[in-house]
C-alpha cells in the first residue's frame, strides 16, 4: 500500500504548505487587528498621543475603567467574569489602589487570579499612577 505523500518523500505537498501559510498570515492579521480595537476600546492612541495626555490632563475614569475593567465587571460595574463592584463605592482611595494594583481586598482577602495584578500588568500598557486610579474609583463611584 502506497501513502499519500510518496511522491513527495514523505514532505507536505505544495497545497498543503500554501494553506499552512494562509492560516498563519490570517492568525497574524486576527491578532493585529484586535489588538487595534483594543487600543481603540481603551481610549488609547499613539504612544505620543497618550503621553501627552497623561501629563497634562486629568484621566477619564470612564474610558480607563472602559479599557481595563469593563470586560470582566460589567460596563455598568454590575458584575459578569469579575464581581459587581458596588463595594468599591465605601473603600478609601488607598484600599482601592491595593485592591486593584496587587490583588488584596481591605479586609485582607486575595482577589481570584482572573484579576490582573496591574502593579505587575500596567493600565494601557504603562504603570498605573495614582491619578489614574483615583479616577478609575471616581467613575465606579458614579455607577452606584
Amino acid at each position: 500500500m502506497s501513502g499519500m505523500n510518496e511522491a513527495h518523500g514523505g514532505w507536505f505537498t505544495p497545497g498543503q504548505i500554501v494553506g499552512f501559510v494562509g492560516l498563519l498570515v490570517l492568525g497574524a492579521a486576527l491578532g493585529a487587528g484586535s489588538y487595534g480595537v483594543g487600543h481603540r476600546l481603551a481610549g488609547t492612541g499613539s504612544g505620543a498621543v497618550v503621553a501627552a495626555a497623561s501629563s497634562a490632563v486629568t484621566p477619564d475614569g470612564s474610558v480607563l475603567y472602559a479599557g481595563n475593567c469593563a470586560g470582566c465587571h460589567g460596563a455598568k460595574a454590575e458584575g459578569a467574569v469579575g464581581p459587581a463592584l458596588k463595594v468599591v463605592g465605601g473603600w478609601s482611595a488607598a484600599d482601592f489602589r491595593h485592591a486593584v494594583l496587587d490583588g488584596t481586598t481591605p479586609d485582607g482577602r486575595t482577589l481570584g487570579v482572573v484579576m490582573p495584578r496591574f502593579a505587575t500588568t500596567g493600565l494601557d500598557g504603562a504603570p498605573p499612577t495614582e491619578t489614574q486610579l483615583d479616577a478609575i474609583q471616581a467613575y465606579v463611584k458614579t455607577l452606584q
